[in-house]
């Protein structure tokens, strides 16, 4: 049987007969080749938050996966009127147009000059009088601009689409929106924005990130500090789009700040972790965020780029905000430094087959929502 026909026969199963999905498929080319052809070609993918847009002008660039191990380089950029996705390449010459972020009152190719808006069209270039188009014409500008592509914006977070024909993402996240709208996290604000590569397969990192079993036992000096959390976790079935589960500490702490209105009852105390699938995983409490746009690089490389962010009412009410940051950035270096090794281990080992595919345990629920997700999209 092909890793393909598994991953079809595993799209079938139930929570209860579930298992890790087959090992081929964390280590197969043509497994990574089909994911990218279909899930990073049809699917959402998030690419920046709105708070990095905040002006006219305002731009951050992405790379998307393609299929050949390559990548699509793409700016979303704010204009006038609402914030637009582009290929990031001249349609002159093919240079790329611009690299990281910052803002651009026009967007001035580096190459030979060409100038576009901020909505993509194309102003002009220079010494181009005496050409014509294909069709004989005199050049003409507005015959020009740069490629658009889907873009929709939820929650403060920018999302893309390669496919132009693709359901729109609001509708498909409506029971996401209802738990984690009344945070309003599109006003946390940016306190640290990295970019890191992890030797493991895409799929292992979504899986932890959303994997609550190991918890108590990877993270028991971070996370875990306090006291083992695992009773106070609270699982959900996810959709073919999304999952999500929650801790809520019944006896915990208020980690809003004084004043703050924005949730009540035990939203006060309550953790989401969340997934918008195919790669996007935030960790979302009252008082900051912590969010991952994870695409692959390879079947044994994975390309992280995280955010952190802090909910305004607490850092106004901090009498050091510098401290509680760093106190904050300090707990997500741990987090890191403690799933590395293993995720990177799972990773070797899935060369090796030498263990059975067990059980899931129903702290795994999230992990079997994403498979199912994953081998339905291969399946198709």
């Amino acid at each position: 049987m092909s890793v393909f026909d598994e991953l079809q026969a595993h799209s079938a199963l139930s929570f209860e007969q579930a298992r890790m999905l087959p090992l081929e498929a964390y280590s197969s080319e043509a497994v990574l080749d089909a994911e990218l052809a279909t899930v990073f070609a049809g699917d959402w993918q998030c690419v920046a938050r709105t708070a990095d847009l905040s002006e006219v002008g305002d731009y951050v660039c992405a790379d998307l996966p393609v299929v050949g191990g390559g990548v699509r380089s793409i700016v979303i950029i704010r204009g006038e009127d609402s914030i637009r996705a582009f290929d990031n390449v001249c349609v002159h010459r093919g240079a790329q147009l611009l690299t990281g972020c910052g803002t651009e009152t026009r967007i001035t190719c580096p190459y030979h000059a060409w100038v576009y808006r901020h909505d993509g069209s194309l102003i002009g270039g220079p010494y181009m009088a005496e050409s014509t188009e294909a069709d004989g014409a005199p050049f003409n500008p507005d015959r020009h601009r740069l490629p658009e592509i889907r873009l929709e914006v939820w929650n403060g977070f920018v999302f893309v689409n390669l496919d132009p024909d693709a359901d729109s993402l609001g509708p498909r996240l409506a029971g996401l929106h209802d738990i984690v709208g009344r945070f309003a996290m599109e006003s946390y604000v940016t306190v640290r924005n990295e970019v890191d590569v992890w030797p493991t397969n895409w799929k292992l990192l979504v899986e932890n990130f959303m994997d609550a079993y190991h918890v108590f036992k990877v993270h028991k000096e971070s996370f875990g500090a306090n006291g083992d959390n695992t009773a106070n976790t609270e699982m959900y079935p996810g959709t073919l789009d999304w999952a999500h589960h929650r801790v809520v500490e019944a006896d915990g702490p208020d980690l809003t700040a004084n004043g703050d209105d924005r949730l009540d009852g035990e939203w006060r105390r309550t953790i989401v972790l969340a997934a918008i699938f195919p790669g996007f995983v935030i960790q979302l409490q009252p008082d900051w965020l912590w969010f991952l746009m994870i695409t692959p690089m390879g079947t044994d490389q994975v390309r992280i780029a995280w955010q952190v962010a802090v909910a305004p009412t607490t850092l106004a009410a901090a009498d050091d905000p510098d401290a509680l940051i760093a106190d904050i950035n300090a707990l997500i270096d741990q987090v890191n430094c403690e799933d590395h090794p293993v995720v990177a281990g799972i990773r070797r080992n899935v060369d090796r087959p030498q263990f059975d595919r067990a059980p899931l345990s129903n702290l795994e629920r999230n992990v079997f929502d994403f498979d199912r997700y994953l081998t339905t999209r291969l399946s198709r």
